[in-house]
């Protein structure tokens, strides 16, 4: 079975600098250093070494602006399997449906969500919108294109709900999220709007905050009869414990990714979960089951909480969480895969023998 492994290549398109030289220690820079530019490099590393151990054959594909060059490649060696790993084209996660629409067009199978389910996880009202209408617990919202109308819309509902918390609508992997995420009144709600109107060049998400606990679910499989054909790893917390007393408990920009500030050292990943009660875990893999479902998900996806007082509000699905391993710290996803007691080269295979069942196609290894 020939698998090509596709990612975004940020040596391609990124502006800062990327410490991918094999020479550099990052620990001996004297200053943070941004991990997401690592990520999809660590990921599609780890991918293909889990892959060379399952003797797959296997090339690598890296994607940037020249999309003919993508174009011809695809067309003229062909694989039977995309393992898709691209997030999104030239910087712009955007573009990552329309990766996946070309997969599509060109009629070649390929890992994960499909284009149709990463278009909309990335359009977070959208998916609340879904969500309320099936009756799952998320956060109140509201979307404001012009900050001098702030409170029109939505507002209503949220102005006696202090602290809110405010996102770009349309990204993911915590873009935009920081320590001034969350706002305690209409003068700092209004600056933080004007904030991602001015640099993000889209709508501000209003919510309600969740003073809770962060808790993330990973989900793998597909349905065919129903949710229980679906596989729940076991339930991931971010430990806010390390945090200053007077920063947010919140998963920022900062904390996900940026190596040597305080939100990256304060924030840690526990997996198993501690202290949660049989009920609420049973809660909160159910829930996790149907968003997977209802938004679309595929092969593989990660559905983010917020637990306050027995609810579990969902925050959003990731339908292409970073699955990176052997590296110095497995990501969530990887590390609560290894809770369940799957290898990483087993997590890898049963995602490829999930996509191959869904497109239909052979692989004498399953």
């Amino acid at each position: 079975m020939k698998i090509h492994i596709l990612f975004n290549d940020p040596l391609q398109y990124s502006n800062g600098k990327v410490y991918d030289d094999g020479v550099t220690d990052i620990d001996d820079v004297n200053e943070s250093i941004d991990m997401s530019e690592y990520g999809v490099l660590d990921e599609m590393k780890a991918v293909e070494r889990a892959l060379q151990k399952l003797n797959y054959e296997i090339k690598i594909v890296p994607v940037a602006v020249d999309l003919y060059k993508l174009i011809d490649h695809l067309h003229y060696d062909r694989p039977d399997l995309i393992f898709n790993l691209c997030e999104s084209l030239d910087g712009d996660p955007v573009q990552e449906m329309n990766i996946a629409s070309l997969y599509e067009i060109l009629k070649i199978p390929y890992t994960g969500s499909r284009a149709l389910t990463l278009g909309i996880a990335l359009n977070k009202s959208r998916v609340k919108e879904i969500l309320h209408y099936h009756n799952i617990p998320t956060a109140l919202h509201y979307l404001c294109s012009d900050s001098s109308k702030y409170h029109e819309n939505g507002y209503s509902r949220l102005k006696d709900k202090y602290p809110l918390i405010v996102k770009p609508s349309r990204e993911d992997a915590s873009i935009g999220i920081t320590n001034e995420s969350i706002v305690y009144n209409d003068d700092s709600l209004k600056r933080r709007i004007e904030y991602i109107l001015d640099i993000h060049k889209q709508p501000a998400l209003v919510e309600e905050y969740i003073n809770g606990r962060e808790i993330n679910v990973s989900v793998v499989g597909n349905v065919k009869k129903d949710e229980n054909d679906l596989i729940v790893f076991p339930i991931s917390e971010i430990d806010f414990e390390g945090l200053p007393a007077d920063y947010p408990k919140i998963v920022s920009y900062n904390s996900k990714w940026m190596y040597k500030t305080v939100e990256f050292s304060g924030t840690k990943a526990i997996c198993p979960a501690k202290n949660i009660s049989s009920d609420l875990e049973g809660k909160i893999q159910q829930t996790a089951k149907k968003v997977y479902s209802i938004i679309g998900a595929s092969d593989y996806a990660r559905v983010d909480f917020r637990v306050r007082d027995g609810v579990p509000y969902v925050l959003e699905l990731n339908p292409n969480p970073d699955i990176a391993s052997d590296v110095d710290e497995d990501t969530g996803f990887t590390r609560s895969g290894k809770a369940y007691g799957w290898s990483y080269e087993e997590l890898i295979q049963n995602i490829i023998k999930y996509a191959s069942e869904r497109w239909n196609i052979s692989d004498n290894k399953n």
